[in-house]
């Protein structure tokens, strides 16, 4: 489990098609995805894999970008960003923390955003590989849902380290509500 990082020693991508794999290895051992037949595929099915694990990467780094718990901690960790326009992008090289659970997050996000969607049969909700989806989709929201809720993981000044001050954590009640849930649970 590591990042990918190009050249300069930037990060591309949170994880490696080792770790697609090692999430479900049925769906490549059984061959249920034609690789040959999909445009564009590169050299190999690994690269591949580590294509969609860059798009995976960004599309979760949007994800962070847009809510509501991001902006919060830039200003908490010392920039005060008043709309979406404001916030830079998040810097990969900063994430110096958790980094297993980021990357159980992507290959979660690769599986049931780009992978499992090319081999289900959404005509019959009850078919395994649309239950398999189901549960990457949890897998990936409980990652991220803690992750945003203890925001322990991200060098803000990029220091090297994690200080007391760059960590925010979000205690929650345990109270009576109609709205969202506001209990974070691990699984």
């Amino acid at each position: 489990m590591a990042f990918i990082t190009d050249g300069s020693g930037n990060v591309t991508s949170y994880a490696e098609a080792l770790d697609v794999k090692d999430k479900d290895q049925r769906i490549f051992e059984a061959n249920e995805v034609n690789f040959t037949d999909v445009p564009d595929t590169p050299g190999s099915l690994d690269n591949y894999l580590e294509d969609l694990t860059q798009k995976a990467t960004n599309r979760i780094n949007e994800k962070i970008r847009a809510s509501a718990r991001w902006r919060e901690y830039l200003g908490y960790a010392g920039g005060g960003y008043n709309s979406i326009d404001d916030i830079p992008p998040i810097n990969m090289n900063f994430i110096i923390g958790r980094k297993s659970d980021i990357t159980d997050m992507c290959s979660y996000y690769t599986l049931k955003e780009y992978l499992l969607p090319k081999i289900a049969d959404f005509g019959n909700p009850e078919s395994a590989e649309v239950q398999k989806i189901e549960y990457y989709a949890g897998k990936f929201d409980d990652i991220f849902r803690e992750l945003m809720d203890i925001l322990d993981w991200y060098d803000a000044d990029n220091d090297g380290s994690v200080q007391t001050n760059e960590k925010m954590v979000r205690f929650r009640t345990n109270r009576r509500t109609r709205g969202r849930s506001n209990i974070s649970r691990v699984r």
